[in-house]
């Protein structure tokens, strides 16, 4: 729910530029919270063209969050930051869009993806020197070395429970920089692909 203050910035920004979205792009600008409706900050223009005011009217429709509730959604996600909005809202017994409304707009937090990386063995960082020293020896040798080499990779679909990073979110005021480290040997189809100087190699699947 808007506070008068923040009203009063629509209004102001409307009757300037005549444009709900340059209202929205500078409400979220200034107040750093999701932006109203393009619907609320005609309405509230409208309101004052009839009135002469935004003053505080009896409201109707959605009921006002109480400091309670919001609290209960900042503790529910403060024990477990990677909850989704549904399930807190089954636990709080909460609409599944106050709990959402509660996070983003009252507790200013965002939903930030996990980040997955490759498992390293203890040998790994070796290997990766020695190639990195190997690659400027050749190249050191004959200038046209790099150039000839293929570079490929590869794209791992996991057939077994693994980490969807579209579902996974963890709801925190800063970037947690969450990660996963998955192994290589579970159950898996593999695209392989290869690019040169010259030529595109694949997809091959196995």
């Amino acid at each position: 729910m808007a506070t008068p203050q923040e009203e009063a910035f629509c209004v102001l920004r409307f009757n300037k530029c005549e444009s709900a979205i340059t209202v929205q792009r500078d409400f979220r600008r200034t107040y750093g919270t999701e932006a109203p409706t393009a619907q609320s900050i005609r309405r509230w223009r409208q309101t004052f063209q009839e009135s002469g005011c935004l003053c505080a009217q009896k409201r109707s429709g959605r009921p006002h969050t109480s400091d309670e509730n919001i609290e209960r959604v900042r503790q529910s996600f403060v024990r477990s930051p990677q909850k989704s909005t549904c399930r807190a809202g089954l636990e709080l017994d909460l609409p599944h869009s106050t709990v959402w409304r509660v996070l983003r707009r009252r507790l200013t937090l965002k939903a930030y993806r996990i980040q997955l990386l490759q498992a390293l063995l203890p040998d790994d960082k070796q290997k990766r020197i020695d190639f990195c020293n190997f690659i400027s020896e050749k190249q050191e040798e004959n200038e046209s070395f790099v150039s000839r080499i293929v570079f490929s990779d590869e794209a791992t679909f996991h057939l077994s429970g693994k980490v969807n990073r579209h579902n996974v979110r963890i709801w925190a005021l800063e970037q947690p920089y969450a990660t996963v480290e998955h192994q290589r040997d579970s159950p898996k189809i593999n695209v392989f692909c290869a690019i040169s100087r010259k030529k595109v190699y694949g997809p091959f699947f196995f």
